[in-house]
């Protein structure tokens, strides 16, 4: 053609060479329409190159113009469907090979062929088309292509080449052309997306897919691994999604994807847990972190398919932890049991940064990613830690002990740069504990034996430690620890000034005694029992009560010797030892000053010391360490009765000249386990009845539910109260007058001012 025009002008301007003549004669439309389906013969033959643009144009203009454009619509329909049958039927003759092939090359064609024939029938395109909302010359040669082409009797197979193609490229096939899949998939969204492509091809092409990877997924996971399978997944998602993003529409993308979810994961979730011998019940049993990552990038693209595996590893992880809390064996070894429960705690807590985690943009302003647990997992790791840390009843006993052989002057002790590290672990541990004050009841216990006895191996780590329970779980936690520590240096300037007080007055003592006085609602201090004093501690005693109440009028003195410790003097051996006893060891030894054998019972009756603390005391001398050898001998040795006697080894010897001998003892007994839950059970009461009333001051009037869900809640950081006990305590105050039943409602109490 000799010119042309742009097919998307925005205003149509009539050139001056077409006239404006008045109406045509039937011949003269007729002639005129001859011309144009001549042109669209020579167009669609590739032989426009002798057309003229300004005769077609003008030709088309006329017929529009005198009102026979419904006859030039029609005519140019038709002429373009007869072409487009006959591209059809010569495509249908190519053998399966170049059949897709040519089918493009006659789409080509037409799509360059109608575009000219939209040139020259621009008048009516932009008049007669739309005035009659007509579908344009070139979009009717468009669909015309997609109804002809995709009939029923090639539809078939052009789906199958395509599927062909696809198949292929699945199965690691060479294809011969890489982008005959893109044009065709190209060619048919132009057609009509939801016409030809949606219907005609991506519905096949996703029914076909979810069949052929059932029968993959099948296949594969019966021969592999769980992890080889899972790697299969990701390496077929990978193929997929490049297939989609280089060839089909967007949106079949997160089709696709979301077959190969279904079909090889979501359908495999439960399988591939517990798969026999590479499942991850095996990845868990064998540690293998890696796989178990897999794990968690592949199934969790499927929501809940990470279900089962979240709930395998809480079963797990608590077994774990089960077979060290019920070990019997372990209850023997308490620091050994928390020792593998900190290690236990880390391997998990190192198992979910590693394996279930993701990587999300900093939120603090900061380049880079960080690290976030995956919720569903921290949470199953955190449910069956604290069934662990609460299944043994002396877990807060044991844990206490833990820390007091860190914390002591002795061979578990630590280097001051690890105690940050120790801490950590510890916490981690007491968080899961619900038990909390049992905790507090011991720990303040060891502290005070270790402080009273000069035993802690640094005053800052003590206080490092109560520092972190207190940012944990707050003041009331620790301000009796706290407490503890200002006895302490308060008691170091008051022996202070009672030296002073000594040489200033010139006064004498029959031996030197260091008293630290203690608050009596910090310390546990038992209930002092009267006992048979040396003369020299007693007179020593009242030196000093004398002094103190002097100078502190209205308290009151009660001496416990069973926190005290003493040096002693040892004659009669090779060297001059000096023995680092406990205030009632002491006692017992100054009985042989007088007796070579002494016997249990003669003990008791001499010391007028309880008989387990005679025990615990008496039993430590006859028992040889790695520094020294036994002070005292048993007869008979297996057993402890009142005639059970003890004498002065004479092979006592040590490779330090002073040498402590203090009561070991790792746990308490059953009596006192039994009598230290008395007294926290007896602590709770009154806790419970403070908040209890210190709730109901505030609120005046609350419902027996609410007020149970609140107290629970203040309460649950120290100890978790049974409803049954909260209900008790509540009758308990409504009984001494603190709360009253509101007259209208059982359920109902009232606070009485």
């Amino acid at each position: 053609m000799k010119s042309s025009a742009p097919a998307n002008s925005s205003k149509l301007v009539i050139p001056n060479y077409i006239s404006r003549k008045g109406s045509l004669q039937k011949n003269d439309v007729q002639d005129k329409y001859t011309k144009i389906m001549k042109a669209i013969d020579q167009i669609y033959e590739e032989n426009a190159s002798s057309l003229s643009f300004q005769i077609l144009y003008t030709s088309g203009y006329h017929i529009v113009l005198n009102k026979h454009g419904d006859f030039l619509y029609d005519g140019v329909k038709e002429a373009l469907s007869n072409y487009i049958k006959g591209v059809r039927e010569k495509t249908m003759k190519c053998n399966d090979e170049s059949f897709l092939k040519e089918l493009l090359t006659q789409w080509d064609k037409h799509r360059t062929s109608v575009g000219m024939v939209r040139d020259i029938l621009m008048y009516m395109d932009r008049n007669y088309v739309q005035q009659n909302k007509k579908i344009p010359v070139f979009d009717l040669g468009v669909k015309l292509f997609g109804q002809e082409v995709f009939h029923q009797n090639t539809l078939d197979r052009i789906q199958r080449l395509i599927m062909e193609i696809i198949r292929k490229d699945r199965d690691g096939e060479v294809v011969a052309d890489r982008f005959l899949l893109k044009n065709l998939c190209v060619m048919m969204l132009e057609i009509s997306k939801p016409e030809i492509y949606i219907t005609h091809f991506e519905n096949k092409f996703i029914t076909e897919s979810r069949e052929y990877f059932s029968r993959e997924a099948a296949v594969f996971f019966e021969k592999c691994t769980a992890t080889d399978y899972l790697q299969k997944v990701v390496e077929r998602l990978k193929e997929e999604r490049e297939r989609a993003t280089r060839c089909l529409d967007e949106e079949s993308k997160a089709k696709i994807e979301s077959v190969i979810k279904q079909v090889m994961i979501n359908n495999y979730k439960q399988s591939i847990i517990e798969k026999e011998g590479s499942g991850c019940i095996v990845m868990l049993r064998e540690w293998r972190v890696n796989d178990l990552r897999l794990v968690f990038d592949v199934l969790g693209l499927v929501p809940k398919a990470l279900d089962p595996c979240v709930q395998l590893v809480e079963n797990y992880s608590r077994e774990q932890g089960y077979q060290i809390v019920k070990d019997q064996e372990m209850d023997e070894k308490p620091l050994e049991m928390i020792e593998r429960l900190i290690q236990l705690k880390e391997k998990y807590e190192a198992l979910l940064v590693a394996a279930f985690s993701t990587k999300k943009p900093s939120t603090d302003g900061q380049l880079g990613l960080t690290t976030h647990r995956d919720p569903e997992f921290t949470a199953a790791v955190k449910r069956a830690f604290d069934d662990i840390i609460n299944a043994n009843d002396r877990f807060p006993e044991y844990l206490s002990l833990y820390i007091d052989s860190k914390l002591k002057k002795g061979k578990q002790q630590i280097l001051e740069t690890e105690f940050d590290i120790l801490f950590e672990q510890v916490i981690a541990l007491f968080r899961h504990l619900r038990e909390k004050d049992i905790f507090e009841k011991y720990y303040k216990n060891h502290l005070a034996k270790r402080l009273l006895g000069q035993k802690s191996q640094s005053d800052e780590a003590e206080k490092s430690f109560i520092s972190k329970l207190k940012s944990e779980f707050g003041y009331q936690f620790t301000s009796k620890l706290e407490g503890m520590f200002s006895d302490m240096r308060m008691s170091r300037d008051t022996m202070e000034t009672y030296k002073s007080h000594l040489q200033a007055k010139s006064i004498t003592t029959p031996l030197d005694i260091n008293v630290q006085v203690l608050t009596t609602g910090y310390w546990p201090i038992t209930q002092a029992v009267s006992i048979a004093v040396p003369a020299e501690l007693e007179k020593a005693c009242d030196v000093f009560k004398e002094y103190y109440l002097h100078s502190h009028t209205g308290r009151r003195l009660t001496w416990q010797y069973n926190m005290g410790t003493a040096d002693l003097r040892a004659n009669g051996f090779d060297k001059k030892y000096e023995l680092n006893v406990s205030t009632f060891q002491m006692i017992m030894l100054l009985l042989f000053n007088d007796s070579d054998t002494i016997s249990f019972g003669q003990v008791l009756t001499a010391t007028k010391i309880p008989s387990i603390d005679v025990k615990k005391n008496l039993l430590a001398l006859t028992v040889k360490s790695k520094t020294h050898e036994k002070l005292l001998i048993r007869h008979p040795e297996k057993t402890l009765e009142n005639t059970t006697t003890f004498t002065i080894s004479p092979d006592f010897k040590s490779k330090l000249l002073k040498v402590k001998i203090a009561p070991v003892v790792l746990k308490e007994s059953k009596e006192q386990v039994k009598e230290t839950q008395e007294k926290v059970d007896e602590e709770r009461k009154w806790q419970l009845d403070a908040t209890i009333v210190r709730i109901m001051k505030a609120r005046k009037s609350f419902e027996h539910r609410d007020l149970v869900v609140e107290v629970t809640k203040q309460l649950q950081q120290r100890f978790m109260p049974a409803p049954d006990l909260i209900k008790k305590r509540i009758e308990s105050l409504i009984e001494r007058e603190y709360l009253e039943r509101d007259s209208s409602s059982r359920s109902k109490y009232n606070y009485l001012a």
